[in-house]
């Protein structure tokens, strides 16, 4: 026990350190796992997550739950799921339009929502307060007013993280502290991304797609983050506060496709510095029935929690643009319905927890930054897991 709290408090020093080291020519956001649990319900639950979930958000949790998760396995679609949406991507698929319909198709797309997918895959193991994983993520998303002037962003990166945690009962509250170490790799296509029309162009026409990204830049490297937080629970209500990205510098080295395949070397060791941009959630949760045939979470988070005392008293209408909130009922310990608000967007999914197999789907939409402000991006995600 004494040298659990020894580690905590070194992962603690070392995070202050890190923080007031950073500086950087400009700042930029880490590409973390998500799952359609915590999207179907807004994007909360982060700060109150338990086992394989602990270890990329609260390290709290590692604390509460033990587990070891031979797989897991997240995919999503940037795409509205209307039906007409569908038929046309199906449509696409199958080779059903022709070249002009196919891109008069995915300009709509671009223009109504953004269009671009992603994937998750992990493991990870987690016993008496210690936790272990490794996961690698990858996100590209075209945007813009149409297919014209539209860029694809792609963020990959893979993590590996070593994690503690440590409870303790305080009279009627139990307090859950933990911190984790986060060491990367991150390759990108950088600030402004590609001109995603003369790919869609090869992409449709079935010409070589190598020799048309081939020219375009990359930058990747290596980093470490600290992640730390805590939660105090009373009986069904808790509060808790975490923070993720607590990091140094990192160098990001700059290349392209072509030097990538010549060398088979990613980039690393630049000289380029860039900081990790850190993110403080705080957060409430009301659970009932936890065990039974009939059970509730209801969670909300925000960012940036002392963002919101400003907000009063004259602005205290907006505040709901700045909370994530969610609700999950579960039913019969194996099917779960859920729905959320994501800074004022609505998602919504459901889950089921057969023996070692977990099965979740959300439709979501989140707030990203765009030209002229904030607006919602749309998707679907289906998440499988074998857990232990």
């Amino acid at each position: 026990m004494v040298s659990r709290r020894i580690y905590l408090l070194v992962l603690f020093a070392l995070s202050f350190l890190f923080t007031n080291s950073a500086f950087s020519q400009s700042v930029i956001d880490n590409v973390m796992p998500t799952d359609a649990r915590s999207m179907a319900m807004g994007g909360s639950s982060l700060v109150f997550a338990e086992g394989y979930g602990a270890l990329w958000g609260n390290p709290a949790g590692l604390a509460r739950k033990k587990s070891l998760t031979l797989l897991n396995s997240s995919t999503w679609a940037y795409l509205r799921p209307t039906p007409k949406n569908i038929n046309i991507m199906l449509s696409m698929l199958n080779q059903g339009t022709t070249q002009d319909q196919a891109k008069a198709n995915i300009d709509d797309l671009i223009a109504e929502n953004g269009l671009g997918a992603g994937e998750s895959l992990g493991f990870g193991w987690i016993e008496s307060g210690i936790g272990l994983g490794l996961t690698s993520v990858t996100d590209a998303c075209a945007s813009g007013s149409g297919l014209a002037d539209s860029t694809l962003d792609i963020e990959s990166q893979t993590n590996a993280v070593v994690g503690m945690a440590w409870m303790m009962n305080l009279g009627p509250f139990q307090f859950d502290f933990g911190a984790s170490v986060r060491g990367y790799y991150r390759i990108e296509t950088g600030a402004s991304g590609w001109a995603f029309s003369s790919i869609a162009e090869a992409l449709v026409s079935g010409s070589n797609l190598f020799s048309t990204v081939s020219g375009d830049s990359v930058r990747g490297g290596f980093g470490v983050s600290l992640d730390a937080g805590a939660t105090l629970s009373l009986g069904p209500v808790g509060v808790g506060l975490m923070v993720r990205d607590i990091a140094d510098k990192i160098a990001l080295k700059n290349s392209t496709i072509q030097e990538i395949a010549n060398s088979y070397m990613v980039p690393s060791g630049g000289l380029d510095y860039y900081s990790i941009a850190p993110i403080y959630t705080a957060g409430l949760s009301f659970s009932t029935g936890r065990g039974t045939l009939l059970a509730s979470n209801i969670y909300v988070e925000a960012d940036d929690p002392l963002s919101l005392v400003a907000l009063f008293p004259d602005r205290v209408a907006s505040i709901s643009s700045k909370l994530r909130s969610g609700i999950e009922i579960e039913l019969l310990k194996f099917l779960s319905l859920r729905a959320g608000f994501n800074q004022g967007y609505i998602s919504f999914g459901a889950g089921l927890h057969i023996l070692l197999l977990e099965v979740n789907a959300a439709v979501f939409t989140q707030p990203v930054n765009a030209t002229g402000g904030t607006v919602g991006r749309s998707g679907i995600m289906v998440q499988g897991a074998i857990r232990f």
